[in-house]
């Protein structure tokens, strides 16, 4: 006994097979969608590789040194002002306006010049042209008269002032080469100015000035000039331009620049190195030089000090006596000058500090600190000084001023000239490792790479297109959906036949002279076991039928009815049975082509004169009538009584009459052939017809009376059925 739950599980597990091989089967079906779009996805990304501008990249290194004096400290022991900026800031100060600027003036990169190409290849065919000594220009293209304004090779242009007014900033300029070293500008067709290379020119009225100095072109070549905004040259070169340290707080940056054209790339890059030097450089002369001017102003009143101190001191020796100082107090005056010195020196750093920052600045507030702790130690030895005699406390502060005095005023001397010698010598923080060097070959496009995700894309985008094409299909794609959504039989589901296809495709291109029937040619295919598996069950819908008839038709055209017409008729004749075949299509009948035969007479001569005789015998019990050439009137004709007195002749004659129709949905002949027959059979093709174009089809013809036995679901494919369909094949 079967267990149930077993075959639950065993319908599930062959659920899944099956969708795995509608996945299969959805992509073989869209097969020439997905390699045609794929293949196209792939020329056009062959095709933009190919013309795309090639980028370059040059690369230098800079090292940020700690700043360092070989003069024993003099920056420290003159100012607390911090010096060594970060990486960060550093490379924020490159990418500035102030540095960028001087590398666009120096290389003129606000001033746009180039040759005019021809658009869209233009371009790459002069990128691939190299010039020699006897051949300096692509001359292939200016044979043509109207190709020979286009630069195609070997032009070269270099600008070197373009004056114009604010209002023509960012407007296009175009200068023409004439003979010899001779040129014209113009903006649109108006002529500006005449020019020669290496001479300056102007306009008329003075407001464009221009100097080319270098100009080689064939006569008639035209060269496109802008003159940018010097901002926007700037933001251009920036983006260019990425900086970043090497390493971890190493002060090694490396310096990158990508365009178009290398030279360009390492001359703007040695220049922003240059430019950045230059402004360190010009910075620590100019720190050098604000402490001296500070010194040179402090300095005399230093010097006046020590004058004044050192006639107080004479003054109280003579007036005393010569006073000497006795040990103690030597000691206590010792103390006391090293404090004074130092609060001195404090009171001279702070005065520098303030004409750089404000006094809330960290580097103020510590000094403060600092002086404030000095200024504790040293009232404290004043206090001590109080129990000295009169005499030595008075000696004690005179020969304290002398020598506060005089060591604030020796350092200060020192200090000055040792600044002298940094002015001098100012070489900087920063220091040129590698200058820039350019890659020898291009960065960017990635042609394998760009080809490579346009194939992928193509690919992706042509499946998914399938997918969903599939998925929104309104098409019936089982006889189980026709079987439980309309109730109707289905006498036979026959596979999409590659064979037929290739039968079909071969008779377009040659005669109709042998016809294409699947019969004939491949009669163990799979499409013909199922219509053999529909004749046998027509042999029982027979059985009960009114008469030998059989009538097939479709929702709509290309469904194959005349392709079940045909093969059911010698599957018939093959079997024994006498058969005849009707086209009664007499509109668009094609059965005529199947079996080879020509549609000049057929069945509107026989209806039209009843003794004309137009039934061909194909072979052994197969019979034929062609629809003939298309009558003025054929639903009127399948109307009339001829064409029931035919019915009824050939039906005495033949064991089977099969009637191939018009569509239904199309035109009302087969609702009229239909209530003549005994048994009818609407062929629908599987993910083409839906339910409801099926049903609506169904009802007209039963509202007409006709005897509708069930229907042929034609053109099953995998993605219809499985993959299992297919699979049960025997020979």
């Amino acid at each position: 006994m079967n267990n149930p739950h077993t075959s639950t599980n065993l319908r599930q597990a062959g659920s899944d097979i099956v969708s795995l091989a509608e996945i299969l089967a959805i992509v073989l079906k869209g097969k020439w969608v997905i390699t045609s779009v794929t293949l196209v996805a792939g020329l056009l990304a062959m095709l933009f590789a190919f013309t795309a501008t090639p980028i370059y990249q040059a690369d230098a290194l800079l090292q940020i040194e700690k700043k360092s004096s070989v003069l024993g400290g003099i920056n420290n022991s003159l100012t607390n002002m911090p010096d060594d900026l970060s990486s960060t800031a550093e490379i924020e100060l490159i990418r500035s306006r102030m540095v960028l600027s001087q590398a666009v003036a120096e290389l003129k990169l606000d001033i746009h010049a180039a040759p005019e190409y021809f658009p869209k290849f233009g371009a790459t065919v002069a990128r691939r042209f190299q010039p020699t000594a006897t051949e300096p220009f692509n001359r292939d293209w200016h044979q043509s008269n109207w190709l020979a304004h286009y630069a195609w090779g070997g032009e070269r242009i270099r600008v070197e002032r373009l004056d114009v007014p604010d209002s023509l900033i960012g407007h296009r300029f175009t200068l023409v080469k004439n003979d010899h070293q001779n040129f014209t500008l113009y903006q649109g067709s108006e002529k500006i100015l005449l020019g020669q290379t290496g001479k300056a020119a102007s306009s008329p009225d003075g407001e464009i000035r221009l100097f080319v100095s270098q100009l080689e072109a064939l006569p008639g070549t035209h060269f496109t000039l802008v003159k940018q905004d010097v901002n926007q040259a700037i933001r251009q070169l920036s983006r260019r331009l990425s900086i970043a340290e090497k390493g971890w707080d190493t002060g090694i940056l490396q310096m990158v620049i990508t365009g178009p054209n290398s030279r360009e790339n390492q001359r703007a890059l040695n220049e922003v190195a240059r430019a950045y030097l230059r402004q360190n450089v010009a910075r620590k002369s100019q720190e050098a030089e604000s402490s001296l001017v500070f010194l040179e102003e402090q300095l005399p009143l230093v010097k006046a000090e020590l004058t004044e101190a050192e006639n107080n001191l004479n003054s109280f020796r003579l007036h005393n006596q010569s006073v000497d100082l006795t040990m103690e107090t030597q000691s206590l005056l010792s103390q006391i000058v090293e404090l004074e010195t130092r609060i001195s020196q404090l009171e001279l750093q702070r005065k520098e500090l303030l004409m750089s920052y404000t006094v809330n600045h960290p580097a103020l507030k510590g000094l403060d600190e600092q002086k404030a702790f000095l200024q504790a130690q040293l009232n404290q030895l004043n206090s001590s000084s109080q129990s000295l005699p009169a005499t030595q406390v008075d000696m004690l502060r005179l020969t304290r001023n002398v020598e506060v005095s005089t060591e604030v005023y020796t350092q200060m001397l020192n200090s000055l000239h040792e600044l002298k010698v940094v002015k001098a010598g100012t070489v900087g923080t920063v220091r040129i490792i590698d200058y820039a060097v350019s890659s020898p070959a291009p960065i960017a496009p990635n042609k394998v790479l760009i080809v490579l995700v346009a194939l992928v894309a193509g690919a992706i985008v042509s499946c998914g297109f399938v997918f969903i094409r599939a998925l929104i299909s309104g098409g019936v794609k089982t006889p189980e959906e026709i079987e439980s959504q309309l109730g109707m039989a289905v006498y036979a589901a026959i596979p999409q036949s590659e064979h037929s296809t290739m039968l079909e495709r071969a008779a377009r291109k040659a005669s109709f002279k042998n016809g294409y029937l699947l019969a004939r040619s491949a009669p163990k295919d799979l499409a013909m076991e199922s219509l053999r598996s529909l004749r046998t069950n027509l042999a029982f819908a027979l059985m009960e039928s009114a008469n030998n008839r059989i009538m097939i038709t479709g929702p709509a055209p290309g469904v194959g009815k005349s392709f079940v017409s045909a093969n059911l008729a010698v599957l018939l004749a093959q079997a024994g049975k006498k058969v005849l075949v009707i086209d009664a299509d007499l509109r668009k009948g094609q059965l005529h082509k199947k079996f080879g035969l020509q549609g000049g007479h057929g069945l509107a001569d026989m209806l039209v004169d009843p003794q004309f005789n137009a039934i061909v015998n194909v072979e052994a019990n197969l019979d034929v009538i062609v629809g003939g050439k298309p009558p003025p009137n054929p639903s009127e004709l399948l109307m009339s009584p001829a064409f029931a007195a035919l019915l009824e002749r050939v039906s005495a004659r033949y064991d089977v009459v099969i009637i191939d129709t018009p569509p239904i949905l199309a035109v009302t002949d087969a609702a009229v052939i239909g209530v003549q027959c005994g048994c009818s059979l609407m062929v629908v093709r599987a993910e083409s017809n839906s339910i409801r174009e099926i049903d609506h089809a169904a009802n007209r013809l039963r509202h007409a009376g006709v005897n509708m036995r069930g229907c042929v679901l034609n053109g099953m494919t995998k993605a219809s059925r499985g993959q299992e369909f297919y699979q049960y094949s025997y020979s």
